[in-house]
């Protein structure tokens, strides 16, 4: 192979490497961040359950905050999974 197509291959695939790394990455900062969203709006409802007066309604509130965090960041990293292995990550 000559040296000139062999510089311009190994330019062409750092270039795509460099690409795919810069996906990958904004990927898993937009998950982390998008993580921490649902997080924060659990603790909101959970601050609900804690300023009602109503056993009935803070237990409403309580679980509700559950279902919220724990589904959001779960929906949210199989998201990021399947998104993970159409581009090709893992």
């Amino acid at each position: 192979m000559k040296p000139e197509i062999y510089k311009e291959l190994q330019a062409k695939r750092f270039a795509e490497y460099e690409a795919a790394e810069r996906d990958r990455r904004w990927a898993l900062i937009k998950s982390g961040l998008l993580c921490l969203m649902w997080a924060a709006l659990g603790l909101v409802c959970y601050a609900f359950a804690f300023h009602t007066s109503d056993e009935g309604w803070g237990q409403i509130f309580k679980w509700g905050a559950y279902l919220i965090t724990y589904g959001g960041v779960s929906w949210e990293l199989l998201r990021a999974y399947r998104q993970g292995e159409k581009r090709g990550d893992w």
